[in-house]
């Protein structure tokens, strides 16, 4: 999927790594990493760019309690958070399912993204820019929405980082708290436990008041995509555009819209890897033959779709009662699902 220029995300991931240790030390560490499958496993400029998001996340998350603690708090500043970052890792305390997925997916659309502005010889995409031009005040103000949101998701390198806003409610308040129980120890050379803990619940308080899931990414583009469908302009060539400029949270938005099935769903059929998930996406999206074999051309290869023969067959082959099959199955509760996964009576569907 990546191109092989893929920049290294990082004044995060460039930090000296400490030694690790020998032997019998690292046994039971290295024992789980041998057997993974390599296929999926992440590789380097992955892990590079998700290490960096983590470390900006946390780092905002710290800045912004740190702000509204009252001045005569004494919170040292960790070199960048550096420290605090690193205490909250090694026990475990950052190893959120929904945040990793998160991470997981801004790293796939980096990818993305980047290996489609190589192959435009580093242009823009044009759709949105198209679109904040547009006659419609409200598809004009989204289009601009969007493109700002994008925006303030890049560092002053230019590289991709995850917003507060991004982050589910739930993982929101845990990760706030995580964060609030790490500063605690080093507030407490000024006050004690129980002012530190006032103090660091007040600031959480605070924080979590102004977190804002209608300022995600995934959101703001699915505004965008009710508009464009409510004005009757849900189109294929919009979708195809989309593809062409690596827009992937907008082309999920726009499938799972005319699919009508959830975004996060939409995005992992996008990403399914083998054809298969994409071409059942496009299927419940009541996509034309056409669409799906341009995806194939374009943006394809991207998608890890390594046999495009294979797919459009696949394609061709879906039936009827398997499409109103998932589509009834997407639309059943998520914790649900996943919980028959574990029990072992999920969809059986591979493909998600």
């Amino acid at each position: 999927m990546a191109p092989e220029e893929w920049p290294i995300a990082a004044p995060a991931a460039d930090r000296t790594v400490n030694p690790r240790p020998a032997g019998r030390d690292r046994l039971s560490t290295v024992r789980l990493d041998f057997f993974l499958n390599p296929a999926q496993r992440l590789n380097e400029q992955e892990r590079a760019v998700m290490t960096a998001m983590l470390h900006g996340l946390v780092s905002d998350i710290a800045d912004e309690l740190r702000a509204s603690l009252p001045a005569s708090s004494a919170v040292a500043n960790d070199e960048d958070n550096s420290e605090l970052v690193a205490e909250l890792s090694a026990a475990g305390l950052l190893n959120q399912p929904k945040l990793i997925e998160l991470l997981l997916r801004r790293a796939d659309e980096e990818q993305i993204t980047t290996a489609v502005r190589v192959r435009n010889g580093g242009r823009d995409g044009r759709l949105l820019q198209t679109l904040v031009s547009d006659e419609s005040a409200a598809i004009s103000a989204a289009a601009m929405s969007l493109i700002l949101a994008r925006g303030r998701r890049r560092d002053r390198f230019g590289q991709a980082r995850v917003e507060f806003d991004d982050l589910p409610a739930e993982t929101a308040v845990d990760l706030t708290q995580i964060v609030s129980a790490g500063l605690r120890g080093r507030l407490l050379v000024s006050i004690d436990k129980q002012a530190a803990d006032r103090q660091l619940a007040a600031a959480s308080t605070a924080l979590l008041a102004r977190h804002d899931e209608d300022k995600r990414l995934e959101a703001l583009a699915a505004m965008l995509v009710r508009l464009l469908d409510e004005q009757g302009r849900l189109d294929e060539d919009l979708v195809s555009a989309a593809a062409a400029d690596g827009e992937a949270v907008l082309v999920a938005e726009a499938l799972a819209r005319r699919a009508a099935i959830a975004g996060e769903d939409a995005f992992n059929l996008l990403l399914g890897g083998d054809g298969d998930s994409l071409m059942l996406l496009l299927r419940m999206a009541s996509a034309s033959r056409e669409l799906a074999a341009r995806l194939l051309a374009g943006p394809g290869d991207l998608l890890e779709i390594a046999d495009a023969g294979r797919a459009i067959a696949r394609f061709d082959a879906i039936t009827k009662e398997e499409v109103e099959s998932t589509r009834e199955w997407l639309r059943l509760d998520p914790c649900y699902r996943t919980a028959l996964g574990a029990l072992g009576q999920d969809h059986g569907q591979r493909t998600f």
